[in-house]
């Protein structure tokens, strides 16, 4: 825990900001040979915010005018520039978020009085799923009444998508890079210009970092739920050979690659891969979800196999599934590697067609593909990994009272313009008075 920051040091010896990224390759790891190092780049940004930020600020005498963590810095001075700073600048990547030595730093921030200004900026794309803490990530923007500095529409939508690395990397993108950077440097400038807080003589001292908590490492995981809906040996259809069956849904297996477990398994230690917390159940007890019977408190996938829609009970239950339109739930249907699948595959794909319509019909591509069936148990892991960060997006798209990512005042406003819809989920109704795309007048 970090006690109050001087008073008196404030504007005399404090950094304007302080940059923290996770270091590539991490300590201990060996870089690539003949590859640049990561860095370089992340020393480029913090000189160009550095400029940037001494230019608006007046302070081109003051040398310098952040803190970026380098070899030969004692972690004394680290600690006392963390205790100091007027805002802190994440890098958020993928990286970051396993980064011991990033998540101290975050927890001694985000705990120290007074507080300072969290300007997380991102630097490589990062999904929703490796993300264990809220986070907003969209490019900063300066409180009322400062005008924000100007970002052209496409690159802000660069920005989302890949980053600040990825605007770096992009030469004829190099004025949408330089616009980010002064906007972020307006964001430092006027956090270093409000008045701190009279403070405490005494608890001017910062703890050592390395006896600080991973701000990361004890967050929730993701929930996810993953739901089966897949004949039994009891529940066969006629003539289906039950090799790949078992007592219960969640035993089929219909892929032969020697790896034992089950389909519902395997997929269960793809999501802990991937930051979920897997819920597995059988259609049935997911139905009620889907139907709007229970409350939605997670994303979800479905895996279906083809042969249950022999059935016609099953066929209609999924029609009635598939006319709920629920893009917080992916359908995955993986095809059995027997040769009576392949035998039937054209009966298969039409009563897939009358099962799930709007299904096949709309959506993005790999969506439509997942749901039309997937042939083996590599590509069964590469759509589940895409697939279920997607229908993790919609579901906290459409629930922003548990993942706001704003602050509390924008989100005592979303709270305003909620509505549950006739999906029993949760949306934001759009205000009218709202400003639209970057939003540059928002408070």
């Amino acid at each position: 825990m970090y006690g109050s920051r001087p008073a008196s040091s404030v504007h005399d010896a404090s950094p304007y900001f302080f940059l923290s990224y996770a270091a590539t390759p991490a300590p201990g790891e060996q870089a690539a040979p003949g590859r640049p190092l990561p860095d370089k780049n992340v020393g480029e940004f913090y000189a160009d915010l550095s400029a940037e930020v001494a230019r608006m600020s007046g302070a081109s005498a003051r040398t310098p005018v952040g803190y970026v963590e380098q070899p030969g810095h004692s972690a004394e001075r680290t600690a006392r520039a963390l205790l100091g700073c007027g805002s802190f600048i994440p890098l958020v990547s993928r990286r970051y978020f396993t980064d011991a030595s990033c998540g101290r730093q975050w927890h001694a921030f985000t705990h120290r009085f007074p507080p300072g200004a969290l300007l997380p900026v991102l630097w490589t794309p990062v999904p929703i799923t490796a993300r264990p803490v809220i986070v907003d990530l969209e490019l900063p923007v300066p409180e009322a009444p400062a005008t924000a500095v100007p970002v052209d529409t496409k690159a802000l939508e660069f920005y989302a998508e890949n980053g600040l690395y990825g605007l770096r990397q992009d030469t004829d993108r190099s004025w949408a890079y330089a616009q980010c950077v002064r906007r972020i440097a307006q964001c430092v400038v006027q956090a270093a210009a409000r008045e701190i807080p009279e403070t405490s003589p005494t608890a001017t001292e910062p703890a050592a970092l390395g006896d600080l908590p991973d701000a990361f490492a004890a967050s929730p995981w993701h929930p996810l739920g993953i739901a089966v809906f897949a004949p039994d040996l009891d529940h066969l259809p006629p003539d289906r050979a039950d090799t790949k069956y078992g007592p219960g849904p969640r035993d089929w297996q219909p892929f032969s690659d020697n790896f034992g477990a089950s389909l519902a398994e395997r997929t269960a230690g793809l999501a802990r891969n991937l930051g979920f917390a897997p819920d597995v159940r059988t259609f049935d007890q997911a139905e009620p979800v889907f139907l709007g019977l229970e409350e939605v408190t997670s994303p979800w996938v479905l895996i279906l196999d083809p042969w249950i829609l022999y059935d016609p009970a099953a066929v209609e239950r999924l029609r009635a599934f598939d006319a709920r339109d629920l893009p917080w739930v992916t359908v995955l249907t993986p095809l059995a590697d027997d040769p009576q699948t392949d035998l039937r595959r054209r009966e298969l794909g039409d009563l897939l067609g009358s099962a799930l319509p709007r299904r096949l019909a709309g959506g993005r591509f790999i969506q439509r593909m997942a749901a039309a069936g997937i042939e083996n148990s590599e590509a069964f892991n590469s759509r589940f990994m895409e697939l279920a960060d997607s229908a993790a997006q919609h579901y906290l798209n459409r629930a922003p009272i548990a993942f706001s990512t704003r602050s509390s005042r924008s989100s005592a406003s979303a709270a305003e313009r909620r509505h549950t819809g006739p999906d029993g989920t949760v949306t934001s109704v759009p205000d009218p008075a709202e400003p639209r795309g970057d939003q540059e007048d928002r408070p």
